[in-house]
């Protein structure tokens, strides 16, 4: 398996208790990665949600959580050998921009 890495979006089988697993965009650097040993990664779904969740548009990817960024350990993608997308460095760099946002100086 290659490890992840900044501005790309990979499936976690086990990430969410529902069948199917979830998408995640990778926000952290690999600095952060190799340093840490952990990932800052967004929720990636289909479809824009409404109510008051905070998304950014990753084009034909889906829509990025932006509002909740969490963190995992590299055990959080078994099971998934590659990035599904990787998306250009603007796109990526939006979504983490929207996250230092939310989180403040």
């Amino acid at each position: 398996m290659a490890a992840p890495r900044f501005g790309e979006v990979w499936h976690a089988p086990s990430g969410s208790v529902l069948p199917g697993g979830m998408l995640c965009l990778i926000i952290s650097s690999d600095d952060y990665h190799r340093i840490r040993r952990q990932y800052i990664i967004v929720e990636v779904v289909s479809d824009p949600m409404s109510g008051d969740a905070i998304i950014c548009d990753l084009g034909p990817v889906g829509v990025a959580l932006t509002g909740a960024p969490f963190t995992v350990g590299p055990g959080f993608f078994a099971g998934s050998d590659e990035p599904i997308a990787v998306l250009d460095n603007d796109t990526a760099r939006r979504a983490v921009d929207q996250v230092r946002a939310i989180l403040g100086p």
